[in-house]
């Protein structure tokens, strides 16, 4: 347990730092005088810096909104509250008061608690649990919607999706999140019980495809189950499948899946009777669908079933109002795994910040972590941060955007949104030249069509 008052950590304090709950005190002014470990873990404070602040002022850092909790103190009641946030999900909260005139607050993660109930049961969790550190590193996304009104934007399209039962396609460069964001998607119109099935289609063999994703009845093939086996899909019952990497489904299967999607229901292999399954379903790939449907290697009907929202997700160079936020997260999650904080000198933050990042938040998460084993050792860092020269500062255009001849001499004295639409429709119009159909180009640049074709259209 935290005091701002006492730098030593009596033996009760210690005792009260190993409680499963998290407990925060409040004195009669609203202030935290106490919090212990696992309060900081599950409302993501910062413990050393909490001691003294409201819960007003905790709310703006914090994992969870204190709203509801404050609200109850000024109206002089206690009792139980749940909160929810993307990287802890359900807590409940039960405020009491003191005879000092303050409060403590009880946490209870209620993911730990199913989870030490099913244990103590002697029955095993349906899904790997993840831990209190582990979900910490799960976006923020409320904190990275208020940083970023683009991914606001895109988050919303995504959901008003769902809620109206339409499917949702997320594009982008692999590392950009998308598995992430379909997690969040699923829970925002989802029940907590209900299931959310991930497929990496890259990842089965096309030999094992069908088996996986419809399932077989006994017998089917040599070395099936006797009992037979429930296929992907159906595991997904009531709940939303997501199909990752969804432009590598082998073309045979690309057939049975497009008749999953138009009548609801499952054939397994061996099987007579054909299954009603109900699911939502999430696809996402960082290939261009069209182009391969083009070439024949990606049905077009398919595209069209699964495509009814697309949510493009931009690359991280492209949204940098989002980097402080996640350097810091990172280094948070980093820090409750040592003894020692790490602390990030004002060089190596000045790297990472002007570094384009190929590999997206994915590479990011990679580069502190060997920034935490390695330190700020110049020869030991990776080669492709420590050769950023820092004087000439990034260049944070697309890594498929084309060069633009011309683009330097901008008319003087235009206003900035028009040399803006100006040069924008010269980076277009050259990546229509280079690649030959607007089409090819959208997908060059990491846009859709309609984009392209708007910025293009000639008005009268």
């Amino acid at each position: 347990m935290t005091s701002h008052t006492d730098p030593q950590r009596p033996a009760l304090e210690t005792a009260l730092d190993a409680l499963p709950d998290g407990l925060i005190v409040l004195d009669a002014a609203g202030a935290v005088t106490h919090l212990n470990r696992e309060a900081a873990m599950i409302g993501g404070l910062d413990a050393t810096t909490a001691p003294g602040q409201t819960l007003a002022r905790l709310g703006a850092g914090s994992a969870l909104n204190w709203l509801p909790v404050e609200e109850m103190i000024e109206a002089g009641r206690t009792g139980s509250v749940m909160l929810r946030g993307d990287t802890v999900g359900a807590v409940l909260v039960t405020l009491r008061r003191i005879a000092t005139g303050g409060h403590v607050l009880t946490l209870r993660d209620l993911a730990v608690l199913d989870h030490a109930r099913r244990q103590a049961a002697g029955q095993r969790d349906a899904a790997p649990f993840p831990t209190t550190a582990e979900r910490r590193l799960r976006p923020d996304f409320a904190r990275q919607r208020h940083l970023s009104p683009w991914l606001d934007r895109m988050m919303s399209r995504g959901e008003r999706a769902l809620l109206q039962g339409a499917r949702v396609i997320i594009t982008g460069e692999s590392g950009v999140g998308k598995t992430e964001i379909a997690r969040h998607l699923h829970a925002f119109v989802s029940n907590a019980t209900d299931p959310f099935i991930a497929v990496n289609c890259a990842a089965i063999p096309e030999t094992l495809f069908e088996s996986e994703l419809f399932g077989y009845e006994k017998g089917a093939f040599t070395g099936a189950s006797t009992e037979g086996k429930k296929g992907l899909i159906e595991m997904a019952e009531g709940g939303t499948l997501f199909l990752d990497e969804i432009g590598e489904i082998p073309l045979p299967l690309q057939a049975k899946l497009l008749t999953f999607l138009e009548d609801g229901m499952v054939m397994r292999i061996g099987g007579t009777r054909p299954r009603r399954v109900s699911v939502r379903v999430i696809s996402a790939t960082n290939r261009d669908l069209l182009a391969m449907a083009e070439e024949r290697r990606f049905r077009l009907d398919l595209y069209y079933r699964l495509a009814v929202v697309n949510m493009p997700i931009k690359p991280l160079r492209e949204v940098p109002e989002l980097l402080d936020h996640l350097i810091e997260r990172f280094l948070t999650a980093i820090n409750q795994r040592r003894s020692q904080p790490l602390d990030l000198s004002e060089d190596l933050c000045a790297r990472l910040r002007a570094y384009q990042y190929p590999g997206n938040i994915r590479e990011l998460w990679n580069l502190m972590q060997q920034i935490s084993v390695l330190g700020d050792d110049i020869d030991e860092l990776p080669r492709r941060l420590m050769a950023i020269d820092l004087d000439v500062g990034p260049v944070r255009a697309p890594a498929t955007a084309p060069a633009v001849a011309g683009a330097e001499d901008r008319p003087e004295g235009l206003p900035l949104r028009e040399a803006l639409a100006e040069y924008e429709l010269r980076i277009i119009e050259e990546a229509i030249r280079i690649h030959g159909s607007k089409r090819k180009a959208a997908a060059a640049l990491g846009v859709d069509i309609g984009t392209i074709s708007r910025k293009t259209r000639k008005e009268p």
